[in-house]
């Protein structure tokens, strides 16, 4: 496919994919996805069940599984590793061998092409970050209680990955502060940044033809994909910020680099601010007034249309 050699594209518009072979790429990345989750899924199983019991009890027994984890946060990180994080890498990557791409050159795994745009951009992800809370609140005006089983089912899942986030972090000890910088911040960027963001936004906008929708549409299935609903508002907004520093800048890396520094925080909130206590952590999210937050959205803003207008390395389209 493409060659891309000192970042200029030595190929013609007319061998490049089309909107057809996109979808069918979409189709095959999906299909690739989802095999891998289960193959992951059971691989998890079988080293974390050997790892605990010394013997593989089956795959009947994955929630009791799952529960004694809990109390071995090393053991219960590996096991969201391979069963979670690990599928995005393999099912993009598999993917590209398919579509006999070059990785690097369609995953735009290359350094930003200029140190301007860097800094710009990275100048509006750290104004964009302690805009969570802000769209927490936002998100928190969305009446799920309209629909009771739905609210209840909601309520069931926030509990769940609330409790799994604190036995993530084990005791809070060094070692475990470590642990979690490498499972809950570095692995998490780097995989879901490959998959929605490098695979994803790139085959979405040789469908769209059109980055901007590219960008919104990967980020509301990288915020619906997570099953946090309760927190789909600034989930949203923080892939939209990623997916446009990637656009801005044309390398990956920018949007990794910010992912990693999202999830570190929340672990060092974790870790030292709210005692273990993920919902505490959340409340504090929100302790920021409307007027900061305004004036941070303000800023946001200046600095979107000021990026956007003038940039002058925003990634090429790898589709025609």
């Amino acid at each position: 496919m493409d060659n891309i050699q000192h970042r200029e594209d030595k190929e013609t518009p007319s061998l490049r994919p089309d909107r057809i072979q996109a979808f069918l790429h979409l189709f095959i990345g999906t299909l690739f996805f989802l095999g891998s989750l289960m193959i992951c899924s059971a691989l998890s199983a079988y080293i974390c069940s050997i790892a605990i019991y010394g013997e593989f009890h089956g795959f009947s027994e994955l929630g009791t599984l799952v529960a004694d984890l809990e109390n071995q946060s090393l053991w219960l990180n590996i096991f969201v590793f391979l069963s979670s994080t690990l599928p995005l890498i393999i099912a993009a990557y598999i993917t590209l061998l398919f579509m006999k791409a070059n990785p690097s050159d369609f995953l735009l795994l290359q350094l930003p092409r200029e140190a301007k745009w860097l800094g710009w951009s990275f100048l509006f992800i750290l104004v964009s970050i302690p805009l969570m809370g802000f769209m927490l609140e936002i998100n928190n005006l969305i009446n799920f209680k309209q629909w009771p089983d739905l609210y209840a089912w909601l309520m069931e899942k926030e509990a769940s990955n609330n409790g799994m986030y604190e036995s993530l972090i084990g005791d809070r000890s060094a070692s475990s502060f470590g642990i979690s910088l490498l499972f809950m911040a570095l692995l998490p960027a780097f995989a879901e940044e490959v998959f929605f963001r490098g695979f994803l936004m790139n085959i979405f906008n040789g469908i769209f033809n059109n980055m901007h929708l590219a960008i919104l549409f990967t980020a509301l299935l990288f915020s619906m994909m997570h099953l946090q609903f309760m927190k789909v508002v600034p989930m949203f907004f923080l892939a939209t910020v990623f997916g446009y520093v990637v656009y801005w800048t044309g390398s990956l890396w920018t949007a990794i680099a910010a992912h990693f520094l999202n999830n570190t925080l929340a672990v060092v909130q974790l870790f030292y601010f709210s005692d273990g206590d993920y919902q505490k952590s959340l409340d504090q999210s929100q302790s920021m007034s409307w007027s900061t937050h305004l004036f941070l959205l303000g800023i946001a803003i200046f600095l979107f249309i000021f990026i956007q207008k003038r940039s002058s390395t925003k990634t090429t389209r790898f589709y025609v």
